[in-house]
């Protein structure tokens, strides 16, 4: 006979409570966990004929064709840009903000094709009798008719069928107009927005690197396809603009046209439209520049950036041997930025944290990274833009090289700081984790065919 138990009537309800909250519980969760199942499966009738469930594993996509690849080919090389944006800083009839642009590209034939493919991705192309593009032969060079052409989505091509062979050696312009978003993505071209005194203001800036130049304007978007840039752009009354080179003189006020830039590489290329202020020095005949919001200069935030980039820069002279490559160097903070900074040839891009020093309110932490970071950007200028990579595989040099000597400058500048000992004896304390994250990142990792928009990401597994 089995025991028997008594319990008061104030436990029994307290049971009876439980149990049901128990019970309520676990049907709950079975309701959940059958909408999320029936949410990743589809609903009754999505499957196919077979009424099967289950989910078709995903087929690998063979590349077939010249436009199926990542990698452009190597028939055409580019030698000069000229491109004309226009960024729209309100809104259209349906709410989205535009620019509008035309460019032309002039490249030279390296190997005998009937096909032109350059980079472009998200642009809306005006049509020229069906066509995407014009072509036109340089000098004594006659152009093949364009017999098609098309959009690729998948590897960000607009691809142009000739009807017959480029010759070898010569050289041909192609042209065209288009249309874009003036998207809050952080890619390409794009906008950027902020408050003053309760008023919000858009900033039109681009971040190329590493494949978002082709979201501006048709381009060899690879870091080996080096060419000469000339910007214009086109912009309101009361705002400036902004280009790796110097401004033109004698243009109108509401459009700006910018020097040829040197030979560089599609990524480090930059544009800005804003109603931001400057102060600047001429250190050593070079025209130095910190843009921000006119609040932010005026309460000194940019007095420290100002100060150290004109040694830092002559420091760089001295370490390379070389002499810094432009007319000037602007600086500019951004409110929105998805990067700490951006090493654009002439006109570096930063977040706010990283340009802007308040010596009322910030930390000497905050002044050490601002130096740090300003060293770092400043030493791409040589490594990185004027020496650049062939291709993302062997970014890991190109940062770990920057990140090598910004402490140089650094303590250049500030030398009571001690940075290069105290950062060597950090870095060999985080050898072990370092060296633990090869698995993720081997020094040239295989890029070849790998999706653009894997390349950053591949990257920042092993940063910091």
């Amino acid at each position: 006979m089995g025991k028997v138990y008594n319990i008061s009537k104030n436990v029994g309800l307290g049971l009876l409570v439980l149990g049901v909250s128990a019970a309520v519980t676990i049907i709950g969760l079975s309701i959940a966990y059958d909408k999320q199942r029936a949410k990743t499966q589809g609903k009754p009738g999505d499957e196919a004929d077979t009424g099967s469930t289950s989910i078709p594993p995903t087929t690998p996509f063979t590349p077939r064709e010249p436009w199926d690849y990542y990698r452009l080919p190597d028939s055409l090389v580019p030698l000069t840009y000229n491109v004309t944006l226009w960024p729209r800083l309100k809104p259209n009839a349906d709410n989205m903000y535009i620019f509008t642009g035309h460019s032309s590209v002039v490249f030279r034939c390296k190997k005998e094709t009937d096909l032109i493919l350059i980079h472009a991705n998200k642009l809306n192309f005006t049509m020229y009798g069906g066509n995407h593009a014009k072509l036109s032969g340089q000098g004594e060079a006659a152009a093949p008719a364009i017999r098609s052409t098309w959009l690729v989505v998948r590897t960000q091509y607009l691809v142009v069928q000739l009807s017959s062979k480029l010759a070898v050696g010569k050289s041909y312009e192609l042209y065209t107009e288009f249309r874009g978003e003036l998207a809050d993505d952080l890619e390409g071209f794009y906008r950027s927005e902020y408050m003053d005194d309760g008023v919000k203001k858009v900033v039109a800036t681009s971040q190329m690197q590493a494949t978002y130049a082709r979201k501006a304007f048709p381009c060899f978007d690879e870091p080996a396809m080096k060419a000469n840039f000339s910007v214009t752009i086109i912009h309101e009354r009361g705002t400036v603009a902004l280009s790796n080179d110097s401004i033109r003189d004698n243009v109108q006020v509401t459009v700006t046209a910018f020097e040829p830039t040197p030979k560089m590489s599609t990524y480090i290329l930059a544009f800005v439209v804003c109603e931001f202020g400057y102060i600047q020095s001429n250190d050593s005949n070079l025209l130095i520049r910190i843009w921000a919001r006119k609040k932010a200069l005026n309460d000194g935030q940019g007095n420290y950036a100002l100060n150290v980039t004109g040694p830092i820069l002559q420091f760089y002279e001295r370490y390379y041997n070389a002499t810094y490559p432009l007319s000037k160097s602007d600086q500019i903070a951004l409110p929105d930025f998805n990067a700490g900074a951006m090493e654009n040839w002439g006109l570096v891009t930063y977040r706010e944290t990283a340009l802007l020093y308040d010596s009322n309110l910030s930390s000497t932490g905050n002044k050490e990274r601002v130096a740090t970071v300003i060293s770092h950007e400043l030493a791409h200028m040589w490594f990185g833009n004027l020496v650049t990579l062939q291709w993302w595989n062997d970014l890991w040099l190109n940062e770990g090289f920057a990140s090598y000597v910004e402490y140089l400058g650094v303590d250049f500048v500030e030398p009571t700081w001690n940075i290069v000992r105290l950062k060597t004896m950090k870095s060999s304390q985080s050898l072990p984790s370092e060296y633990g994250c090869r698995k993720f990142c081997p020094d040239s990792f295989l890029l070849q065919s790998r999706k653009t928009t894997s390349f950053c990401t591949m990257f920042r597994k092993c940063l910091p």
